[in-house]
């Protein structure tokens, strides 16, 4: 298999037929494995995922979260909203392009909330961006991919990558 910036991929997803692929590699999935919610007691935890876009390759090379000035609950992740525009200047200066949120379910294969596709949809709507839209990716308890859920939100439209 070929390596992405110095990283085995694992996970390569089609954005429907547009010919790009999102690709997660083994320290992006391996993030999200640390932060599964397989207690009782643990809060969700969430943030930010960044890309370097090379021709159809969207290549996350980056991840943020979570954050002291996050609100954490077990059914509850609100980002610091005014500490993520600064990850995404600051990582923009180095080439790299905010493409989406993660966070945690306390369930075995992460599904979005209402309350998460809301988010994603104003989020879309409100961003100054290039994209056809954000990813979503809700990490269940299960062993990542299997407890993955992967989406791209037009704004408008919702396309589901991996998951249900």
């Amino acid at each position: 298999m070929p390596a992405v910036w110095g990283e085995d991929i694992l996970l390569t997803l089609p954005l429907g037929t547009s010919g790009q692929t999102v690709i997660f590699t083994d320290r992006i999935l391996d993030y999200f494995s640390l932060h599964r919610q397989i207690n009782t007691v643990q809060p969700e935890a969430g943030g930010q995922l960044f890309a370097v876009i090379s021709g159809s390759e969207i290549h996350i090379t980056d991840i943020t979260g979570s954050r002291n000035t996050d609100t954490r609950h077990r059914f509850q992740y609100v980002p610091d909203r005014k500490l993520e525009q600064v990850e995404i200047n600051s990582r923009f200066g180095s080439g790299l392009h905010y493409v989406g949120d993660w966070h945690t379910h306390p369930e075995s294969t992460g599904t979005p909330s209402s309350r998460d596709l809301q988010s994603m949809r104003e989020c879309v709507r409100k961003s100054s961006h290039q994209l056809n839209g954000f990813l979503l990716v809700i990490v269940g308890n299960a062993t990542v991919p299997v407890g993955l859920h992967v989406s791209l939100h037009s704004g408008f439209e919702v396309a589901v990558l991996l998951g249900g």
